[in-house]
């Protein structure tokens, strides 16, 4: 698993949110879910696909919570969304520990698993941001640089690549330069 000093040392250290453990508490997520913010931290913003200065409501860490139609209470926290969507957030599922890809618009919001817990997503981040980084240093280590960053991700969690629709799979494609593929 990455670190804080990982964080700080490829997106800078103004660039990398931790949370006091007060506030890791009152947004009642799973201890394991608490380190990750308290300790490894999220990036503000890791291009192309993730910010937390989102446009619109819910804001960043906002605290979600419902009743289901069976009568269990469950709690979101929203740690983000897609850079320029308004219409869309990511989403900490603080009691099941999934993180999410929620669409707001229209009449059903409509949800996506994309990484099993906090950790496994930001180390997502924290991968693509050190490809991108590193295709803009060098752009003709382009495709050996998405092979081995396909087989990390695929690695640290085979399910987000299962369907060609899975988000991280479209990411990927178009990290690749083959679009969003929809």
């Amino acid at each position: 698993m990455i670190t804080h000093q990982d964080m700080v040392d490829l997106y800078g250290r103004d660039n990398v949110i931790t949370l006091p453990e007060q506030e890791a508490d009152r947004l009642g997520v799973t201890p394991q879910d608490a380190e990750v913010l308290t300790t490894v931290g999220l990036p503000r913003g890791s291009a192309p696909f993730f910010t937390t200065e989102v446009r619109g409501g819910p804001e960043f860490l906002r605290v979600i919570d419902v009743t289901t139609r069976d009568g269990k209470k469950h709690r979101e926290v929203i740690v983000g969304g897609p850079p320029g969507d308004s219409g869309m957030r990511f989403s900490l599922s603080a009691y099941e520990r999934f993180v999410m890809l929620v669409q707001l618009d229209g009449t059903k919001p409509r949800a996506e698993v994309v990484n099993n817990n906090l950790g496994e997503f930001v180390e997502f981040l924290y991968r693509i941001e050190r490809f991108t980084q590193g295709i803009a240093a060098d752009p003709t280590a382009k495709e050996e640089l998405l092979d081995d960053l396909r087989g990390a991700l695929m690695d640290i969690d085979p399910f987000s690549f299962e369907l060609s629709e899975n988000w991280w799979a479209m990411a990927l494609r178009q990290l690749g330069g083959g679009g969003l593929g929809l």
